[in-house]
């Protein structure tokens, strides 16, 4: 069983929401200029949600727009990715779509022996490239009723996915109750525009022509105002109040008009009673099934002898009550689906009627006939036989807990949140003493760990180390503790398990260089150095392990500054991989983001290449943080600064997503410093507010490029103050070259010469431990710098050069430039640099620098020439970055209005008709 696609009640015309659909519908035709817009339609039971989108979906589709629809209900919550699925079934896609659609639910389909990462990413990708083909023409929209019961698998996947296409022309409407969906849109929020919109109770006039329908005649003031008051202007309860009044004879015609037959205190009829007297009138077998059928929630015909079983009556009469339960529309069928009552109200009350022992009861029959279909070797669906064991199982029962364990086990790969509480339900059936606990609790940590929860991660697993005996599970387990713990920045908590598990003896030489790296985060350096050769003498017990290992120990040499030695472990976490997919992927990533924030620029880039060829074999979401943070940077440090600002746009979801805190706080540093660099400082500012990364290294990469946003607000001091206090006594601390070399600049430009030669002379003591191109290209131009020593410049501009350092090869040949008068050619070369990064404050002062040599100034080029004016192409660039209209308003001071007109007028002279086109085309032009 799956989640439904949307219906409308059956008989239920909308009323009164004119305005309400005309505001969705005039947001869809914004959406080529806005990108992803999510609405999100709020309000009581009844009050209209569900015929509102209906009627969204049936007017979008009349102007051929791409609906996908999908409704979710109590059961649906535990279907993994059912949501997903209905939506993507339900779309009516032309023929050249329909191999991307099969595509898309094939990569849904649960896969037990696949690793979640890979399986994960591969159902996105495919999710990704069915909503962009839908989308590529036209708007579309995807509409989700009772968002609160869609299950938590399917957010995860729509919350990852909605962020990758924000560019496209998709509107995303969601109805719920409550707020239990606002979790998936406070995660798009800050990358689409937003609409919330709560129903009303209708207006009088609206509530008489709901009145007048279901009785087929005009009616007077009176009966219309005793309906709204009773009904409080819901319209489903308007509906059932005016049925029942009709069905009770206290309605009569008089000239004409309906009007009350008796007096309003003399009827008793509340709103919960409206919906029961729908099935008042039905034989008692016929409401005892109807009461089963509230238990199952969705029904096939061939459960009917289950059903049977459940109502306690002969087979032949549940078939008899059923169809009357169909000619009344009390159920209605859900296509090839089974049956679901007409709304989900008349199931609610029904449930409720039953009685919480009943209802117990009623899951317990059901979960008893499965149990026994299934010992029998009948097909049984274990995910909904562990929903009615969860709902009927005492405490203590060992078969419930069982199943649900296997349940969780069969989950945790491809639907680790559906695992994850399948977990918690069983733990929930055992005594504290149980010895089930510690493998149960050890699986819930690991697949939360597995799911990117690492906050929720910690609790289960520390529980699960309180017993769990030495050994495998044991180390698995402490590993993905220590790994959440490291990864929501308790670094000292994480040293300390760390050290009770080596204490304890027998672990894994991967939890011996877990350790050592995490020694350097607690600022034990020395015992850190000492820890290498140690580790790297340990046995290896498998390919994964020996991966693991070396991956650690590059890290931990790259943090220890022996950048040599960090790519030889990097090459020997790629060699343990043995020629396994995933292996080599896991080497490749996470060693290509350990060498590319060194500014080892051509040793990081083969990685990333040789990565992303083997993306399409095992799943591009597997380390996908890891090549995104090595992307970003490559393109950062190698001079394509658009691209690394598209990149951050592209993939700053799929990091979050994944909770990968540290490859966030690298996206978010480059940003910083780029849009310091361009002047861009409102963004820059917005930036820089939020907190800072707590990653040991990252936060010194981060610490450089706020103190560059400081100095260009002129708050010099703050900056100065902030370098030196990421610096560290000895400069052991990651970045150290850089931070002091703008330390040193600093001194240098408020005349404190003498200073400046100390920090030198600090600078000195270490640069031959330093081997990495940046920190050599550095400290050689800030030497050259100091010393006015041309020949120590230029070989900083050959060093950058031979590194692929473009911007610090740019800002060498500057302060060449600057010292010598004899080195036109490369001042004029350093200006285009800058011009083409966009780093006008060193392009103006290159500028300068040739004026007074008498140099004739290269002329400014525009990327769109003769299209685009100045204004225009700001706006377009910003756009460009994936930046919403609001952001871009804020940036360039402009209203968002006025925005809206530079975009109308960027599409009409490069012909295009969304942001994702208008993207495509500048990529085009950049590439020329």
């Amino acid at each position: 069983m799956v989640d439904t696609p949307l219906r409308a009640v059956p008989g239920f015309e909308l009323r009164g929401r004119e305005p309400e659909l005309r505001a969705v519908l005039d947001l869809v035709d914004q959406a080529p200029a806005t990108g992803l817009v999510v609405v999100r339609v709020g309000g009581e039971p009844g009050i209209g949600k569900t015929s509102l989108l209906a009627e969204i979906a049936r007017r979008l589709r009349e102007r051929h727009c791409g609906v996908l629809t999908s409704a979710s209900d109590v059961l649906g919550k535990r279907i993994p990715y059912g949501a997903v699925v209905a939506a993507i079934r339900s779309a009516a896609v032309p023929p050249p779509l329909d191999k991307i659609r099969s595509d898309a639910l094939a990569a849904l389909e649960i896969s037990v022996a696949e690793d979640s990462g890979a399986w994960f990413g591969r159902a996105c990708d495919r999710v990704v490239r069915l909503l962009t083909e839908l989308t590529a023409t036209r708007p579309a929209a995807l509409l989700i009723d009772d968002l609160d019961h869609v299950d938590d698998d399917s957010l995860a996947l729509l919350s990852l996915v909605l962020r990758r296409v924000s560019a496209a022309p998709l509107v995303l409407i969601t109805a719920s109750r409550s707020a239990a969906g606002e979790s998936l849109l406070d995660r798009v929020e800050q990358h689409a525009e937003v609409m919330r919109l709560d129903l009303a109770p209708l207006s009088g006039a609206d509530v008489a022509r709901i009145v007048e329908s279901v009785l087929q005649t005009p009616v007077d003031e009176g009966l219309a105002r005793e309906v709204q008051q009773r009904s409080d202007g819901n319209p489903f309860f308007v509906t059932e109040i005016a049925r029942s009044l009709r069905e009770l004879d206290l309605v009569t015609v008089d000239g004409n008009r309906a009007r009350l037959a008796v007096s309003p205190d003399a009827i008793r009829l509340t709103r919960r009673e409206a919906v029961l007297r729908r099935v008042a009138p039905l034989e008692n077998d016929t409401r005892l099934v109807a009461r089963a059928v509230a238990v199952f929630r969705r029904v096939r015909l061939d459960q009917i002898s289950l059903l049977a079983r459940v109502a306690s009556l002969p087979e032949s009469t549940v078939v008899a009550a059923f169809d009357e339960l169909l000619r009344a529309q009390i159920v209605v069928h859900d296509d090839d689906r089974g049956y679901r009552f007409s709304h989900a109200l008349v199931g609610e009350a029904l449930y409720h009627e039953v009685g919480p022992a009943q209802r117990r009861h009623l899951h317990s029959l059901i979960s008893a006939r499965l149990l026994d279909d299934r010992a029998q070797g009948l097909p049984v669906d274990l995910l909904q036989l562990a929903w009615h064991l969860a709902e009927s199982a005492a405490p203590g029962d060992r078969v419930a807990v069982s199943v649900l364990a296997e349940a969780a086990a069969l989950a945790r790969s491809s639907a680790p949140e559906t695992a994850a509480a399948l977990c918690g339900r069983a733990l929930r059936l055992l005594p504290r003493n149980a010895p089930e606990r510690s493998e149960l609790l050890a699986l819930q940590c690991r697949v939360l760990a597995r799911a990117s929860r690492p906050a929720l991660a910690i609790e289960p697993g520390l529980a699960a180390l309180e017993s769990l005996a030495g050994g495998p599970e044991r180390a698995r387990v402490a590993t993905a503790v220590i790994s959440s713990l490291f990864t929501v920045g308790r670094t000292a908590e994480a040293m300390e398990l760390a050290d009770v598990e080596v204490a304890r003896g027998s672990v894994p030489a991967s939890l011996e260089a877990q350790r050592a790296v995490l020694l350097v985060y607690n600022n034990r350096h020395d015992d850190a150095v000492s820890e290498v050769a140690r580790i790297e003498a340990l046995p290896i017990s498998s390919p994964a392990e020996g991966v693991i290992v070396f991956e650690h120990l590059a890290m931990l040499t790259s943090l220890l500054f022996q950048h040599d030695r960090t790519v030889e472990y990097a090459n020997r976490a790629l060699a343990c991989s043995d020629g396994q997919p995933m292996l080599e992927l896991q080497a490749l990533s996470v060693c290509a983001s350990i060498t590319a924030l060194a500014g080892l620029v051509h040793d990081a880039s083969w990685r990333v290449r040789r990565a992303e060829e083997l993306v399409d074999q095992v799943g591009s979401h597997g380390f996908r943080a890891e090549r995104a943070a090595s992307r970003v940077a490559l393109d950062w440090l190698g001079g394509h600064w658009d691209a690394a600002l598209d990149g951050i746009g592209r993939w700053t979801a799929d990091v979050e997503a994944a909770q990968a805190d540290q490859a966030l706080g690298v996206l978010q540093a480059i940003e910083l410093s780029i849009r310091t660099w361009r002047g861009e400082l409102d963004v820059a500012a917005r930036l820089a507010a939020l907190p800072a990364p707590q990653s040991v290294n990252i936060s010194k990469l981060y610490a450089a490029a706020l103190a560059e946003y400081l100095v260009a607000r002129g708050e010099v001091d703050e900056a100065y103050a902030l370098l030196s206090g990421a610096v560290g006594t000895r400069l052991e601390a990651a970045y150290s070259c850089v931070l002091v070399a703008r330390m040193i600049e600093l001194d240098l430009e408020r005349g404190r010469q003498d200073v400046a030669l100390e920090a030198l002379d600090r600078l000195t003591s270490v640069s031959s431990t330093r081997v990495s191109p940046w920190s050599r290209t550095t400290i050689r131009r800030v030497t050259g710098v100091v010393r006015q020593d041309v020949e120590l410049l230029r070989e900083a501009v050959s060093e950058a050069a031979l590194g692929g350092l473009e911007f610090e090869k740019a800002r060498a040949q500057l302060a060449l430039g600057e010292v010598s008068a004899d080195e036109v050619p490369v001042l004029v070369e350093a200006y285009t640099s800058f011009q083409r990064l966009g780093a006008h404050g060193l392009r103006r002062q290159a500028g300068n620098r040739l004026r007074t040599l008498g140099a004739k100034v290269p002329r400014a080029r525009s990327k769109a020439p003769g299209l685009l004016t100045e204004a225009e192409e700001n706006v377009a660039r910003l756009v460009q970055q994936g930046m919403r209209n609001r952001d871009i308003a804020a940036a360039l001071h402009y209203s968002p209005r006025t925005i809206e007109v530079y975009l109308s007028r960027i599409y009409a002279k490069l012909h295009v008709s969304s942001r994702l086109e208008l993207a495509r085309v500048l990529d085009a032009m950049q590439q020329r």
